[in-house]
C-alpha cells in the first residue's frame, strides 16, 4: 500500500525549493521520526511553509470533476475511487493541515486524484516517507533570466 500526504506549499517556498524538493522532503521525514520535543518545533516549521487545505472547495471540486464516474463515491471528507479492470483503488481524506491518499494495486485511482488537486492549486506536493518518494503535483516552471 502507498500513503501519501499531500501538503498545499506557500508559493514562496514551492518556487525556491523548486529542484531542491529533497530538502522538503528531508523536513517532513525528521518531523515523521522526531522525539516529542523536537516534533513541536518542525510542526511549527512546517506549518510556516504550508497553506491550509481550502476542504471546502476541494469537496465540492472532486464531487464535481468525478460525479460521472460509476467507480467514485465519498462520504464526508472521504473520497474513494476502484477502477476493476486495472486493480486500482484510493482514498482520499482531507484535513486542515494536510490531503492523505492511500492507495493499492497500478497507479491509475491515485493519478486520477493527483490530476483534479494538480488542477485546482500548482503547489500541491505529495509525501510517501515509507517508500522516500516526493515530488509536486503540478512542477513549477521556472523563469528563465538572461
Amino acid at each position: 500500500m502507498r500513503r501519501y500526504e499531500i501538503y498545499l506549499m506557500e508559493e514562496e517556498v514551492a518556487r525556491h525549493y523548486f529542484g531542491q524538493e529533497s530538502k522538503l522532503f528531508h523536513l517532513f521525514l525528521e518531523k515523521e521520526r522526531a522525539s516529542d520535543t523536537t516534533r513541536s518545533i518542525i510542526e511549527k516549521q512546517v506549518n510556516y511553509i504550508t497553506r491550509p487545505i481550502p476542504a471546502l472547495q476541494l469537496q465540492q471540486l472532486l464531487k464535481q470533476s468525478l460525479k460521472h464516474r460509476i467507480d467514485y463515491y465519498s462520504y464526508k471528507d472521504t473520497h474513494c475511487l476502484s477502477l476493476q479492470p486495472s486493480l486500482s483503488i484510493a482514498e482520499v481524506n482531507l484535513f486542515e493541515t494536510k490531503i492523505t491518499l492511500e492507495a493499492e494495486g497500478n497507479f491509475d485511482a491515485e493519478t486520477i486524484f493527483f490530476e483534479v488537486l494538480r488542477k485546482f492549486d500548482p503547489y500541491f506536493m505529495a509525501i510517501d516517507v515509507k517508500n522516500f518518494r516526493y515530488g509536486w503535483l503540478n512542477p513549477i516552471k521556472q523563469v528563465k533570466l538572461i
